[in-house]
């Protein structure tokens, strides 16, 4: 049997429309309210208010929480120890656990007050990162209106699943690709439980819960193309379900589930997604993930890593992962590091061939044509108007934008922390994403780029798509393409690492849902 795990589907949301493709059963406080129908519900929150929140600055992650009080003995008078991360449930028994210690150095009222503490650190030499944190258990009831005029006002944790497992439950209007410059809605199906609950914020909270097996089914084929080849489709769900182990209630600690459904944690669009070759994909890789020595891989990954994949401390802090590091995607030699305005301009001219770099090959499949755009590309703007973006992204209002001066860069040449001058005043970004937001409508594709200002514009001249860190997702789909076996891709990504089955996959593949709405690639903007 394939452990489950909760997916956040839905978050602070003032309602959501729900219905299922047969009839489906309501219940709650362990009690049927309903079955045998097949409505359209909307479900809202009632009698909630946000909880308060706090912001702490961590400092660094532990195995056990002696380690932890050991490292903060002498050191830090009002650090605290949070413990994240849960136990892998599988048959009744513990087949994995994630748990870990991270350490911090206090509680501030609001996220200036936070920056200013990480940044103290910074200064001697730690990698922090923030984390907002919401106190208290959110109250209120559930309300389910239904398409007949019925109101039900239940008791939470609210659950929607269908009679029976030919069907499956239906979320109407879900937000996808949230802040970038895909993001659009989709109504998808799911297979398994919707919980539906009152979140911290005071809004709708609607979890998804199923097996892995099943959320990976999906998710190898929502993160690439459906039809792409079966070897990048193995390397994907590995790369996901290592994802899953590694991270899960970990981003969202403080969340009712271990992982989300959007691009923060990885893209699950539900049975939508689903096909024959992504199901054989997880039955053919049952249970394996990737190691580095006893410690399970967090395997990130992104679209187009622009020729060199970053190191992991240079976009989340913490500690460097040995086996997420720069890796050269080129096909010819490189220089790694790019890490200084120089060598940074040098590369992203260069313009070079790489396995990510799709106008390298005479052929590609149709499936990859929409990538080519994004190894290297420009983005213009007019001084007022990347102001106009700065102030409605950030809120600070430095006038019209007269210069962007990048302060830190990652190995692949990546900024990691920038300083935006304004006519009136002055502000420094700190963070790769938090960098890309603040300079794009959405989402800027990457931080690989550097700043020409001609004719009274100011031109990014960048590459890549996403953060670059772990395995480059196109790379990884023309290394398939020419041939490369899974292992290979996974490998060649994650250095020193080796595959491993840590618990055994659902023992009868499902057949893949017919006649339900979806799109072969809906990602790309």
């Amino acid at each position: 049997m394939s452990p489950k795990i909760t997916v956040g589907i839905i978050d602070n949301q003032d309602y959501a429309r729900i219905s299922a493709t047969g009839n489906l059963i309501i219940t709650s406080e362990d009690r049927v309210v309903l079955k045998g129908e097949k409505p359209v519900i909307e479900a809202r929150v009632v009698g909630s208010r946000p909880l308060p929140s706090v912001y702490k600055v961590f400092l660094k992650e532990f195995k056990t929480i002696q380690e932890a009080e050991k490292f903060a003995r002498g050191r830090c008078e009002n650090c605290g120890i949070q413990e994240v991360g849960r136990d892998l449930v599988d048959d009744g028994k513990v087949v994995f656990f994630n748990r870990a210690y991270w350490l911090y150095t206090g509680e501030f009222k609001n996220f200036e007050d936070a920056e200013k503490e990480k940044l103290r650190l910074e200064e001697k030499g730690f990698n922090p990162w923030i984390r907002e944190e919401f106190k208290g258990i959110p109250e209120g009831k559930i309300s389910l209106k239904l398409d007949d005029g019925r109101e039900l006002l239940l008791e939470p944790p609210v659950e929607i699943y269908p009679c029976d497992d030919e069907n499956f439950v239906v979320v109407y209007n879900v937000f996808i690709g949230i802040g970038y410059h895909w993001q659009h809605t989709q109504d998808l199906y799911f297979r398994g439980i919707l919980r539906l609950l009152p979140g911290k914020r005071g809004k709708l909270v609607v979890v998804n819960e199923l097996t892995i097996d099943e959320y990976l089914f999906s998710v190898n084929s929502s993160e690439m193309p459906n039809d792409a080849h079966i070897e990048l489709l193995k390397a994907q769900t590995v790369a996901a379900r290592g994802t899953v182990l590694a991270t899960m209630k970990k981003h969202h600690y403080n969340d009712p589930f271990d992982i989300c459904h959007d691009d923060h944690c990885q893209d699950y669009r539900g049975v939508g997604r689903e096909r024959k070759n992504s199901i054989q994909a997880v039955f053919e890789t049952e249970g394996e993930v990737l190691f580095y020595g006893d410690e399970i891989c967090d395997t990130r990954f992104s679209k187009i890593c622009g020729g060199i994949a970053e190191s992991f401390e240079h976009v989340w802090g913490g500690e460097p992962k040995p086996y997420l590091v720069a890796v050269s995607d080129t096909l010819i030699d490189v220089e790694i590091p790019v890490n200084t305005e120089e060598k940074a301009k040098k590369f992203i001219d260069s313009n070079p061939p790489a396995y990510c770099n799709l106008n390298s090959f005479e052929k590609i499949p149709e499936y990859l044509e929409f990538a080519k755009p994004f190894f290297r590309w420009d983005v213009i703007y007019s001084p007022e108007e990347l102001g106009k973006i700065f102030k409605e992204k950030t809120g600070y209002d430095i006038g019209e934008i007269v210069d962007i001066v990048p302060l830190a860069r990652g190995d692949s040449g990546r900024i990691k922390r920038l300083k935006i001058i304004g006519k009136r005043g002055e502000k420094i970004i700190d963070g790769e994403l938090n960098i890309r937001q603040a300079l794009h409508g959405t989402t800027l594709y990457s931080s690989m780029f550097y700043v020409i200002k001609k004719e009274g514009k100011i031109i990014l001249k960048g590459g890549g798509w996403g953060h670059g860190v772990g395995m480059c997702q196109i790379g990884a789909a023309m290394m398939a393409e020419s041939g490369k076996m899974y292992d290979e891709i996974l490998y060649h990504y994650y250095r020193g690492a080796r595959l491993k089955k840590v618990f055994e996959g659902l023992k009868k593949a499902p057949r893949a849902p017919e006649n339900l709405p979806s799109k072969k690639i809906d990602w790309e903007g």
